[in-house]
């Protein structure tokens, strides 16, 4: 019977189990959800790199696109000079 008091006098915390058991309930709600936001976070930036990597466009492609283009000029003059080549 030694185990279940010491159980006891553990959730009983000497007596502030009034304010332990409520913190320690509330910290991991908000870290429940923290993790659930990150996690949604990380989904849709996973969607949103695979929309650009769908459309050709990858972090290397703009490393590479010299400083005086504007973005979205790369896939216009693209889609000219394939233009040209068919003409």
């Amino acid at each position: 019977m030694t185990a279940v008091n010491d159980l006891e006098t553990f959730l009983a915390m000497g007596g502030y189990a009034a304010y332990v058991w409520p913190s320690f309930g509330f910290a991991f709600v908000v870290l429940a959800g923290l993790w659930l936001q990150a996690r949604a976070a990380l989904r849709r930036a996973e969607a949103r790199l695979a929309r650009l990597e769908a459309l050709g466009l990858d972090r290397r492609a703009r490393r590479r696109r010299p400083a005086s283009s504007t973005p979205g000029t790369a896939a216009r003059t693209d889609g000219a000079a394939d233009d040209a080549a068919r003409a």
